[in-house]
């Protein structure tokens, strides 16, 4: 019995390695994806400021050219006005021998004038233009360089996370022949055990009859209070068999509470209560690896999927081991 209890201890503590290193390779998985998702995105931004760059320079550069032929053709009409033969009102008057030549004559002048403005108008707007199309070039320019930085070190980090999920692939494989090995350990000893050790492994413990409070915490332990007499069997989370980490999620799944597989990560959850504090449906962990876990049912008994070769039972809280930490999920 004692060799069994050891090797079980030895088995509950590889189960949840092997679960902590399965969720690690899911997590790793999903974090790998999500940066060679990211990465793929931060090259298209890069592709796409590449692009915008073009056509900044591309109107840059087409401003650029207007203004500079309208600003010829500006600069041939100021010299021509310097030479004297700039038409306005005043020359009209001495010129003109007849108010029909008069007309005429201030007609061609406000014609000359229109399109002596117009395309210095012209010309200043393309000036701006080829101007505002720099400042949005360079600013395509910054934005090059930020995307594609970007993309690189998206790209370096979904790589490095793929490696990740690839060794995490073969820790999860590693532990789970290890833990083969010890159930087939558990197995052989439990098979030398004394019939009347078999029959008390088998029991469901002390009847209790319990004040189950209300809410969360309350339905939790009602249901896990209702899988007295399941099997245990590694990596279970029902609704026929479950491991000890198994039932405390699914109990807390079934009240609406979602918390985590395994034992190491259930011993972080909600808030640190004192033995002397313990009441229904706390979390109760165990050991100095934290290789097993309970769910209180008052401050004297605890329900439990011990290990293999036992059932879902009832125990007293301080038999099942020495507590390592309380945690309380729930109010």
């Amino acid at each position: 019995m004692t060799k069994y209890l050891e090797l079980s201890q030895a088995a509950a503590t590889a189960n949840q390695d092997v679960l902590a290193a399965q969720q690690n390779l899911v997590d790793k998985r999903a974090a790998a994806e999500k940066a060679t998702t990211d990465a793929a995105a931060s090259k298209r931004a890069a592709d796409d400021a590449v692009v915008a760059e073009g056509r900044a320079k591309t109107l840059q550069q087409e401003s650029k050219a207007l203004a500079t032929t309208l600003q010829d053709e500006v600069d041939h009409l100021v010299e021509i006005s310097f030479k004297g033969l700039r038409l306005n009102g005043l020359a009209a008057v001495f010129s003109s021998e007849s108010p029909e030549e008069y007309l005429d004559a201030a007609m061609i002048m406000d014609v000359y004038a229109e399109r002596h403005g117009a395309m210095v108008a012209t010309a200043q707007r393309a000036a701006d233009d080829a101007s505002a199309a720099q400042k949005k070039a360079e600013e395509a320019r910054t934005q090059v360089e930020a995307t594609s930085k970007k993309a690189e070190e998206d790209r370096v980090n979904a790589q490095k996370l793929a490696d990740e999920a690839t060794a995490a692939v073969v820790l999860a494989d590693e532990r789970r022949v290890g833990l083969d090995g010890k159930v087939n350990e558990v197995r052989q000893a439990l098979g030398a055990l004394a019939p009347a050790d078999l029959a008390r492994l088998s029991g469901t413990g002390p009847s209790v009859n319990p004040n189950i409070p209300a809410g969360a915490a309350g339905d939790a332990l009602r249901f896990a209070l209702g899988e007295l007499g399941k099997p245990y069997v590694w990596g279970a989370v029902g609704p026929d068999t479950y491991d000890c980490s198994g039932l405390m999620q699914t109990a807390y799944r079934k009240a609406g509470v979602t918390i985590p597989r395994v034992t190491y990560t259930q011993a972080l959850i909600g808030t640190a209560v004192p033995r002397d504090q313990v009441r229904a449906g706390d979390l109760i962990l165990y050991r100095a690896d934290l290789g097993h876990v309970a769910m209180a049912i008052d401050g004297t008994y605890a329900v439990h999927a011990p290990t293999s070769g036992e059932t879902v039972k009832v125990s007293p809280i301080d038999a099942i081991g020495p507590v390592a930490t309380i945690r309380r999920v729930a109010g």
